[in-house]
């Protein structure tokens, strides 16, 4: 046995060489960070690799009785959430688990990747060995398996690149229908049943691999008895396996329904052009660009700005064309151009797109697929998840190419030949891996923590974890407290649903500052006390991430337990001395501050007249901190008879800046002091339309102004306003929109705008659910926008307008919650009906 196991390793050698070769330098610096141990650092910078650290986590936990495998208590205290629909990885985690026993866990997780490179490889070598004898051609194909998997920079998730279990179960498919073997029956049912804990989606694409090369084998082994044995056995196993599976999912119907539905109405098209054109390659790239005129311009909500998910590789099709030449050939290569072309067309989406230019009346068989079968087709709602199934038929048919390419030539130009071919692709595959370093002053807080005397921690992570979710997970995992931040299943609503209900949690989710001042006291020890009650011990702010900047003035006047300039550690009972600080009263603002007109935005103001009154150096420098998510804040007074402006934020040289810099103003001044009519004295507001006057019983005055380019009812509208707050803290505070025959005019404000940029998609659908006009557009940093959509176009008929946010840069689009009554919505919003007469 030992001498039979040599030989074989003897055999094949060359890949259990050349292959690792290629993923090191590929995937460089990943594998020379294996022997650093003085930095945190992981392959990868997509957020998706925090979760699968704590899957392996979550797993372990579930190994040791301590936890429910498709449930977690853990997280979204008080209420667990369930996590059926999770994308577990069942064997990755396992290995995961081990590997930390002897090596860091970010070391593990980047050996696990290197090394499901290298099994996607030996899977593909196995496959194409057994049409291919030559095994110096086969380790070309080999190559191409570990270099070609799908997102070669972005998201490198276990469950998208363990794609090897694909190319095995064919293999032992095809032997054991041809060769009537019930025991590669069995194992190619093993094979696919395995891939259910490993990948759903590669499991859904091995279905379709596998049906395609049956249905075409069928054709000339129907009338063999063995075929449908085999047939029926490998159906009878895989469904015995994966039942275990996918049967946690079925049980619950209202948890199906949700899960399922997650990519309902998802219609998304990616260039034509992804398939050649790679911009990321630092060798490739610009020569590309310039020959397809491929600057990134994103012109749709659904893709990035970049070529470069689904790419196929000049290389890779050259050969396939030299394979096709050869006649003799065709009807062996069959199968592999149907399924190439199959997955192919499917990566394209819903509709043609081609260099930026989309033709959503071309639909793709993407579009009707969904349609037909929304429980399979219908839940893959990103459609470069297909490349998954385009690297095997690309594989073996490049093999194909690159045997008759070879063919009849001496041994010397035959290596030659493979070794520029496995030089090429690298080069044409090859993306820098910049990876992620994490400091280590980010998680030394956990030391500390662990030190405190409470029997239980349960921890609040700030800011908004929208942006940091999955990060937070990842701290779980050191800590192993509960806490209440995280988005980790289809389920968001009620994920984030007590968050929703307790005001301090609301405010900050919302990135907003929150303090306990005398018209909210009430209501913030309220909130305070419900977090007590439910075991709360700890606030942990993470200074370093995004949106600290926005609530950490809700802690001006609490001592942090902790703090290392990057995490500072709140305990939850200490924000009680928020409502004793005295000097927090708000003379002149209190009215304003308990106005529902009061939005802030970044071109939002307020401005306070009160003439005789300068206000206290210690005590602005509060409010402006109380009022920080405004653009800025200004108060004017009399000194001598000279105006002086105290200002927070930004910063004016005079009031013509300060107007000229503002779209809404809210005035604040008292009747006692200024006359309406001598306003116009201290500051002259002649840009803007007076919306809105509050008058006080005590005489104070608040009037809300906007800019002329914008319609008052923004403000104050009659009806309820339309208000929608989005999962990554942005809000339509309102929205107005005004129609005639030639267009579509919509005005927008907004709060809550990060510095990364977001993009809005306005869409209008005929009555059969076609798209026929959309408009893209970048938010900006600005409170009020203005859209306007030419409508002359369309035909007679009834339409229905949606909104998309998306984010600028990666394209991901952005849930929500719309109106008072809390309508979800994943990606779509409807806000208008037209009617073309």
């Amino acid at each position: 046995m030992t001498s039979r196991l040599a030989l074989a390793l003897r055999k094949h050698i060359h890949v259990l060489i050349v292959v690792p070769l290629v993923v090191i330098a590929t995937t460089w610096p990943t594998f020379s960070r294996l022997f650093d141990a003085d930095e945190f650092w992981l392959h990868v910078r997509h957020g998706d690799k925090w979760q699968k650290i704590w899957h392996a986590w979550h797993f372990e936990q579930a190994l040791a009785g301590q936890t429910e495998l498709y449930h977690t208590d853990m997280m979204f205290q008080p209420a667990g959430t369930d996590l059926v629909f999770q994308a577990f990885i069942f064997p990755h985690a396992l290995l995961l688990i081990a590997l930390k026993t002897i090596l860091p866990v970010d070391d593990a997780y980047n050996l696990l990747f290197l090394l499901t490179l290298c099994f996607n490889a030996f899977c593909g070598y196995t496959l194409i060995r057994h049409f291919i004898e030559d095994k110096w051609i086969v380790l070309f194909g080999a190559v191409v398996f570990a270099v070609a998997t799908p997102f070669p920079q972005g998201s490198t998730v276990p469950d998208l690149t363990i794609i090897g279990t694909l190319p095995l179960t064919l293999y032992f498919v095809i032997r054991a229908l041809r060769e009537s073997n019930w025991l590669f029956a069995v194992v190619a049912g093993l094979s696919a049943g395995i891939t259910a804990f490993i990948s759903v989606y590669v499991f859904a694409f091995i279905l379709l691999s596998v049906g395609i090369f049956v249905l075409l084998e069928s054709f000339t082994l129907w009338r063999q008895k063995a075929f449908w044995g085999g047939l029926f056995i490998i159906v009878i196993v895989c469904g015995l396996i994966s039942a275990f599976r996918f049967c946690p999912m079925m049980l619950n119907r209202d948890h199906n329904k949700r899960g399922l539905g997650a990519y309902a109405h998802f219609s998304k098209s990616n260039d034509v052009l992804e398939n050649f054109v790679l911009t990321t390659n630092p060798f490739t790239g610009p020569i590309f660009r310039l020959a397809f005129n491929t600057t990134p311009v994103l012109e749709s909500a659904y893709r990035k700005p970049e070529y470069k998910e689904i790419y196929l590789g000049y290389i890779n099709l050259f050969l396939i064309a030299c394979a096709i030449i050869r006649r003799s050939w065709w009807r062996r290569l069959l199968p592999w151009v149907v399924i190439l072309l199959t997955f192919g067309i499917l990566t394209l989406g819903h509709y043609l797109t081609f260099n930026q230019i989309e033709f959503p009346a071309i639909l793709l068989p993407k579009h009707f697929l969904t349609q037909w079968f929304p429980g399979i087709f219908g839940n893959i709602g990103y459609p470069e998840y297909y490349q998954i199934g385009v690297v095997t038929p690309l594989s073996v048919l490049a093999c194909y190419g690159l045997a008759a390419l070879v063919r009849s030539r001496p041994v010397k130009a035959r290596r030659l030949i493979l070794l520029l071919c496995i030089v090429v692709v690298c080069i044409e595959f090859y993306t820098p891996r910049l990876g992620e370093t994490l400091d280590r002053k980010s998680t030394a807080f956990v030391p500390w923590l662990q030190s405190q005397a409470e029997s239980q921690i349960k921890i609040i992570n700030l800011p908004d974890p929208s942006f940091s979710s999955n990060y937070y997970s990842y701290l779980q995992t050191l800590t192993g407290y509960p806490h209440t931040n995280g988005v980790i299943s289809r389920f968001k609503r009620s994920a984030v649903r007590y968050s929703f209900g307790n005001l301090l949690l609301r405010t900050w989710d919302n990135e907003r500052s929150i303090h306990c001042l005398p018209y909210n006291e009430q209501s913030f020890k309220a909130a305070l006390d419900q977090l007590l009650a439910d075991g709360f011990t700890h606030i942990v702010l993470h200074k370093w991430l995004y949106g600290d900047q926005f609530i950490i003035q809700s802690f001006k006047n609490i001592p942090p337990a902790y703090d290392n300039g990057h995490v500072s550690v709140y305990r939850v009972r200490d924000m009680r001395l928020s409502c004793q600080n005295q000097a927090a009263q708000l003379p002149r603002f209190i009215h304003f501050a308990q106005s529902s007109m009061a939005a802030p935005g970044s071109q939002s103001a307020i401005l306070s007249i009160h003439p005789d009154q300068p206000i206290d150096p210690d005590l602005f420098e509060y409010l402006g901190s109380l009022f920080s998510d405004w653009r800025s804040l200004v108060h004017l007074y009399l000194d001598n008879g000279e105006l002086v402006m105290q200002s927070a934020g930004a910063r004016y040289p005079d009031m013509d800046a300060f107007t000229n810099d503002s779209q809404v103003v809210h005035l604040l001044y008292n009747m006692r002091e200024v006359s309406p009519d001598s306003l116009s004295t201290y500051v002259k507001l002649d840009g803007f339309n007076l919306c809105q006057r509050e008058a006080s019983d005590d005489g104070a005055v608040i009037e809300h102004y906007v800019s002329r380019d914008f319609s008052c009812e923004l403000m104050t509208s009659s009806s309820t306003p339309f208000q929608v707050r989005y999962d990554n803290g942005i809000r339509l505070e309102n929205l107005e929109i005004q129609t005639d025959q030639d267009g579509m005019d919509f005005q927008f404000m907004w709060s809550g705008l990060p510095d990364e940029a977001h993009s809005v998609s306005i869409q209008v659908f005929d009555e059969t659910g076609e798209k026929m006009l959309g408009q893209d557009s970048v938010i900006g940093h600005i409170t009020l926008d203005r859209q306007r959509i030419d409508i002359s176009s369309l035909p007679p008929g009834d339409y229905s307008v949606k909104l998309i946010m998306y984010n600028f840069e990666s394209g991901a689009i952005v849930g929500g919650t719309a109106n008072e009554d809390g309508a979800r919505f994943e990606r779509e919003l409807p806000i208008a009906t037209l009617n073309r007469l």
